[in-house]
């Protein structure tokens, strides 16, 4: 911590790790839904290629899916975005081109079947509906189990690289780094309100009144409200006057009356109609309420 303010959150990159039939898929779709995040799903780019089979060497349709999943992972990251990636990861340059995203913190889950038998019929049960045309996508994936042992010849195993950690390691992780910020109406943000409390994690929204170079501090309004935003940890947002923008970040109050946001994602929002988005940020609480009140029921 340095003047006060708290490092800016990482965002997480979980990394599925382990063979055809393995379960990652179903366990990478579990850490994407709990954490509520993107799932970036390798197989998802590969299905996409079957014009090319033929046309190209399978090594670099391969590779070209890899190059193309990294890119879609940088670009979230970049939003300040956490991603659950499933892949095999498999070889050494397949791992080098994940770490080479900057400012991230990479848990790599690796799944290991426990009963070869149950893994054989898994995968065979697969293949075979896939090769009867009744499981759609998955046609680069080995169908029997002579195919995966051909498969796992040419994989380099890197226990000494990679590191495995367990779902419920990689759930605490990454949920450390996952705050999606409650959306708020500015003039919500009073003393008395539940929302004004140290390290609350918010989502504002408001037309930028001034902006502070030295300091990096944006003062955004609503109306006859303003909050003072911290914005020193963000990149590649320009700031213009009047203009709307949206942050995320951790609420620090420092005195009774005020009160300052520490922005870890930002962006600009102009055409947004403040009007319409207040009415419904108004109905999805109200229809969250009643949905609490029938489970309660």
């Amino acid at each position: 911590m340095a003047g006060g303010h708290p490092a800016p959150l990482r965002p997480v990159v979980v990394a599925m790790k382990g063979h055809p039939g393995s379960g990652k898929s179903t366990a990478a779709r579990a850490i994407a839904t709990a954490l509520c995040c993107p799932l970036l799903d390798k197989d998802d780019v590969r299905d996409c290629m079957l014009p090319l089979e033929g046309l190209a060497a399978a090594g670099m349709l391969n590779d070209l899916s890899y190059a193309v999943l990294w890119r879609m992972a940088e670009r979230q990251v970049r939003l300040g975005l956490s991603v659950v990636i499933d892949s095999p990861l498999s070889r050494r340059s397949h791992l080098d081109m994940l770490t080479r995203l900057a400012g991230v913190l990479v848990v790599v889950v690796e799944c290991r079947p426990g009963d070869n038998e149950e893994w054989r019929r898994r995968l065979e049960s697969r293949g075979s509906a896939v090769a009867n045309g009744g499981g759609g996508d998955g046609w680069h994936k080995p169908k029997t189990w002579a195919e995966l042992e051909r498969l796992l010849e040419g994989y380099q195993e890197q226990h000494s690289v990679l590191v495995s950690r367990s779902i419920e390691q990689a759930f605490l992780m990454a949920s450390a780094g996952l705050k999606p910020g409650v959306p708020v109406i500015l003039r919500e943000l009073e003393p008395s309100s539940e929302m004004f409390k140290q390290g609350a994690s918010l989502r504002v929204t408001g037309s930028l009144q001034s902006f502070d170079v030295e300091s990096a501090t944006a003062t955004i309004q609503d109306g006859s409200v303003s909050l003072k935003v911290d914005t020193q940890h963000l990149r590649d947002v320009s700031f213009r006057t009047n203009s709307v923008y949206q942050f995320i970040g951790e609420l620090q109050i420092r005195e009774v009356d005020d009160a300052i946001l520490l922005a870890r994602i930002g962006r600009n929002v102009d055409g947004l109609d403040m009007n319409l988005y207040q009415q419904a940020l108004l109905i999805r609480r109200q229809h969250e309420a009643k949905l609490l009140s029938s489970r309660r029921a």
